[in-house]
């Protein structure tokens, strides 16, 4: 019996209002392409990519140290946030798979900047299908 393929996911959303962000002057090549490889390999049940730096560092041919500030740099934009095992995308920003977890892992996430002592920075209302964004960015910083 051969070895069983890992399965891959088959779509995500992109909150469309998101690419105002991407755009953010402060983000680098390098950033685009950790964030990227990120969502590319996060698990669809709670939207963490478990990984190490140095990981991500071999995976996409680059510098430790820069990942590292791209991390920095994505977490500071709340692109996303280190978790015990890895790294968890925003779900206000991007989600794959089940729709009906999504506010869960929003939930979830936020608590995890909460527990940080930050702000969120992003809310997903769906209702006016307007993503939120608070545009203080002393308020989400990390210090």
């Amino acid at each position: 019996m051969g070895r069983r393929k890992e399965k891959s996911n088959y779509w995500g959303a992109f909150i469309l209002d998101w690419f105002k962000y991407l755009q953010d002057a402060d983000l680098r090549g390098t950033d685009y392409r950790v964030l990227f490889y990120l969502t590319e390999i996060m698990k669809a049940d709670d939207n963490v990519a478990y990984i190490k730096q140095k990981e991500i560092a071999e995976e996409l041919s680059l510098d430790k140290g820069n990942i590292s500030k791209s991390i920095k740099r994505l977490c500071n934009k709340q692109f996303m946030i280190k978790c015990s095992n890895g790294f968890m995308i925003n779900p206000h920003l991007f989600y794959i798979g089940n729709s009906n977890q999504r506010y869960n892992l929003r939930d979830t996430f936020d608590q995890n900047l909460r527990d940080k002592n930050l702000i969120p920075r992003f809310s997903l209302n769906e209702d006016d299908r307007v993503l939120e964004a608070t545009d203080d960015e002393e308020e989400y910083y990390f210090n």
